[in-house]
C-alpha cells in the first residue's frame, strides 16, 4: 500500500510541468503571430507612407517652380525679339524714300514721260572682245528675275543689277532719253525704235557689255 501512494504523490510535478510548456509555447507561437500580422503592418505602413510624402512634395515643387519662370521670362523675350525684328524692318524703307535727283537736261527741250516694263531679249555684246556674251555673264544668277521699269513719275527701277542703287530718275527728251541712278551714275542708254512716246527697242551700258532690249 505504501508503494502506491507514493507513485501517484510523484506524477503532480510532472503534469505541472507538461502544463506549463504549453503555457510557455502557447505565449511564444501567440507572440510570433501578433508579430508577423499586427506589428509588421504597422511598420509596413509607416515605411510605405513616408517615401510617398517626399517624392509628392518634390514633384509637385519643381515643375511648378520652372513653370512660374517659363510664363514670366517668355513673354518678355517675345516682346523683345519683335521690337528688335520690328526696329530690323523700319530701318530698311528705300522702296518709300522719295528720289531727288538732278537729272542732265537739253535746255529749252520739251520734257515727257512713259510707263512701261522690259527685261532684256538675249542679245548680249562684249565691248572687250568684240564678241557675243550671256546675260549670266553681265548680271549673274539672278538676272531671269529682273526687270527694268520707267514710270510716269519720272522715276525708274532696274533689277537686273544686285546693287542698292538700282533706282533713279529721267526725263524723255526729243526721242531721247536721260537717265541717272541714285548714286549719280547716268544710264547710258540708247533708243533705236519708238513705238508713240514710249521706246520699243533700244539698248544699256552695262560695264563692258551692251544689253539689248526689245
Amino acid at each position: 500500500m505504501a508503494g502506491k501512494h507514493s507513485q501517484k504523490g510523484s506524477n503532480a510535478p510532472l503534469v505541472i510541468l507538461i502544463v506549463v510548456a504549453v503555457i510557455v509555447v502557447g505565449a511564444i507561437v501567440g507572440g510570433a503571430i501578433f508579430l508577423m500580422n499586427g506589428g509588421l503592418s504597422i511598420f509596413n505602413k509607416q515605411e510605405t507612407t513616408a517615401p510617398v510624402t517626399t517624392e509628392v512634395t518634390a514633384s509637385e515643387a519643381v515643375p511648378t517652380t520652372q513653370a512660374d519662370q517659363a510664363q514670366t521670362t517668355a513673354p518678355a523675350e517675345t516682346k523683345a525679339q519683335t521690337e528688335a525684328t520690328t526696329a530690323a524692318d523700319e530701318g530698311v524703307h528705300t522702296e518709300d524714300t522719295p528720289i531727288d535727283i538732278a537729272v542732265p537736261t537739253d535746255p529749252g527741250v520739251e520734257v515727257s514721260y512713259f510707263n512701261a516694263t522690259f527685261i532684256p531679249n538675249g542679245d548680249v555684246d562684249d565691248n572687250l572682245t568684240g564678241g557675243k556674251a550671256t546675260l549670266r555673264e553681265v548680271f549673274g544668277s539672278g538676272y531671269s528675275d529682273g526687270v527694268l521699269t520707267f514710270n510716269e513719275d519720272g522715276t525708274f527701277k532696274d533689277t537686273l543689277i544686285s546693287s542698292e542703287s538700282n533706282r533713279g530718275a529721267y526725263v524723255v527728251q526729243d526721242k531721247t532719253i536721260h537717265a541717272t541712278y541714285t548714286n549719280d551714275k547716268n544710264m547710258r542708254i540708247e533708243v533705236t525704235e519708238w513705238d508713240g512716246g514710249t521706246p520699243s527697242k533700244f539698248n544699256i551700258q552695262y560695264g563692258d557689255y551692251t544689253v539689248y532690249f526689245g
